[in-house]
C-alpha cells in the first residue's frame, strides 16, 4: 500500500503534473496532452525515464486510447458519452469509477480495489495505491481522467447528447424583410 499526492494542472496548462509523497518528495512526473488524435500522456520516474503512456488513437465524441507499459501495449480505453460513471480498461480488466466534476476516482478489478483518488483542500488529489507493481499505470489513468475534466468542461460539445439538446426553433422566414410581401389581415 502506498499513499501519494498528485498536483492539479496549473491554470496556464503547461502540461506538467507532479506526483509526490506526503513529505513532498517528487516520485513521478506526468507530461503531455490529450484531446487530439496522436496526443499522448507519459509518466516518468525521478530520473525522467518513461514508464508508461496513454496514446490517443482516435478523436470525436467517442475517442479511443491505448495504454503502454515499458513499450508494450497492455490495454485500451474507449470513452463513452457517460464518462463520469464507468470506464473499462480492456485487457487489464480494470473498472474505473468516478466523477469528473468531483475529481473522485476508483480503479478496481472485480475482486480488489487497486487505487482511489480524492481531492483535498489544496486542490491536489490524495491517491491510495494498493498494488505498487501497477503504480505507474494507475497514476497515469488517474491523471488522464483529471486532465479530461478540462477538455470535457472546456469544450461543452465534447460530449453531446441528443436527449438533453433543446429542440430547434423553426422560423418560417429568414429575415423580417420577407414579411412585407405577405397579405395584411
Amino acid at each position: 500500500m502506498h499513499d501519494l499526492l498528485m498536483s492539479k494542472i496549473r491554470e496556464q496548462f503547461d502540461g506538467i503534473t507532479t506526483v509526490t509523497t506526503y513529505t513532498n518528495d517528487i516520485k513521478y512526473i506526468i507530461s503531455g496532452q490529450i484531446g487530439q488524435r496522436h496526443d499522448k500522456l507519459t509518466i516518468y520516474d525521478q530520473s525522467y525515464d518513461p514508464l508508461a503512456e496513454i496514446n490517443q488513437v482516435s478523436s470525436g465524441i467517442l475517442p479511443r486510447f491505448i495504454l503502454t507499459n515499458q513499450q508494450q501495449t497492455v490495454g485500451s480505453i474507449g470513452l463513452s458519452l457517460k464518462l463520469h460513471e464507468l470506464l473499462f480498461v480492456n485487457n487489464l480488466n480494470w473498472l474505473v469509477l468516478g466523477s469528473l466534476e468531483k475529481r473522485r476516482f476508483q480503479i478496481k478489478t472485480v475482486r480488489q480495489q487497486l487505487a482511489t483518488a480524492n481531492p483535498i483542500r489544496d486542490q491536489r488529489l490524495s491517491i491510495h495505491i494498493a498494488k505498487t507493481n501497477q503504480e505507474p499505470l494507475l497514476l497515469l489513468i488517474i491523471a488522464f481522467l483529471d486532465r479530461w475534466q478540462f477538455i470535457a468542461h472546456g469544450h461543452p460539445l465534447a460530449r453531446p447528447s441528443i436527449f438533453n439538446a433543446p429542440a430547434p426553433t423553426l422560423t418560417p422566414f429568414i429575415n423580417s424583410n420577407s414579411l412585407k410581401y405577405l397579405p395584411k389581415e
